[in-house]
């Protein structure tokens, strides 16, 4: 893939500073990027957006976004089936508010003395280098308020569910990373017959219709419902990935 919005960069730093859980995959920072770009691309209007992740497991697509695109979101919006990894995104997720890359570099300073392990101070210093794009030099007034965020339950496949977050949070864009089979699964009622298929139709009923969704699988091609044509595909690895505009499915 020709990357057009995410040059080549090193990320180090984001991974050292972002909590994850075990057997949780997240999505490559520069592939998160660049979908992020293409799907602005489709919108075809200026201004921050707000982006809902609904498979955001631990959150780290959505805090990636919120760190390095901080002026392109206008908020945060993360949803999972399966409660056990939301306490990590919340932890994720408050890195973006005020002072929270400084708790968190704080936070690695006491591991690091109370275990000496080097590996605590690098991440510490990787916090603050983060901090430093997000705050910028100090501004005369009251603080700037932390980027909105929110993070809960809710299955991905049930548009009855999904339909609270986007009646309040209107997201223009719709970034997924769906389950793999073999690290996360699919949860919740529906999940015995679940793909991307039916996530990108059930999303679709969900939002808005000239929202972005961005879908994205480890296959050769993710299969979209009969009868929609994505805007654009791409190959990244292991990973495919199709974006669509909602009111193109039926």
């Amino acid at each position: 893939m020709h990357y057009r919005h995410a040059p080549a960069a090193h990320f180090a730093d984001l991974d050292a500073v972002l909590a994850s859980a075990p057997g949780r995959p997240s999505l490559p920072v520069r592939l998160t990027l660049e979908l992020f770009g293409r799907c602005r691309d489709h919108l075809g209007g200026p201004g921050p957006v707000v982006v809902w992740d609904p498979c955001c497991g631990t959150a780290q697509l959505l805090t990636t976004l919120g760190l390095l695109r901080r002026d392109e979101v206008a908020g945060l919006v993360g949803s999972d089936a399966d409660p056990e990894p939301l306490e990590l995104a919340g932890r994720n997720l408050a890195l973006l508010g005020p002072g929270g890359l400084r708790a968190r570099a704080a936070e690695l300073d006491a591991l690091a003395g109370r275990h000496d392990k080097p590996g605590y101070r690098d991440a510490a210093a990787a916090a603050r280098r983060l901090d430093r794009p997000v705050t910028g030099p100090p501004t005369p007034g009251p603080p700037t308020p932390g980027l909105p965020t929110e993070v809960g339950v809710a299955d991905a496949l049930d548009p009855a569910a999904t339909g609270a977050i986007v009646a309040r949070h209107r997201p223009r864009i719709v970034l997924a990373d769906v389950p793999y089979g073999r690290q996360t699964r699919w949860a919740g009622p529906a999940a015995p017959a679940a793909d991307e298929t039916g996530l990108v139709a059930a999303l679709a009923r969900a939002l808005d219709p000239d929202a972005v969704i961005a879908v994205v699988a480890r296959a050769r091609k993710v299969v979209l419902p009969a009868g929609v044509s994505a805007l654009e595909r791409v190959r990244a690895g292991h990973r495919a990935a199709a974006i669509v505009r909602a009111g193109d499915v039926p």
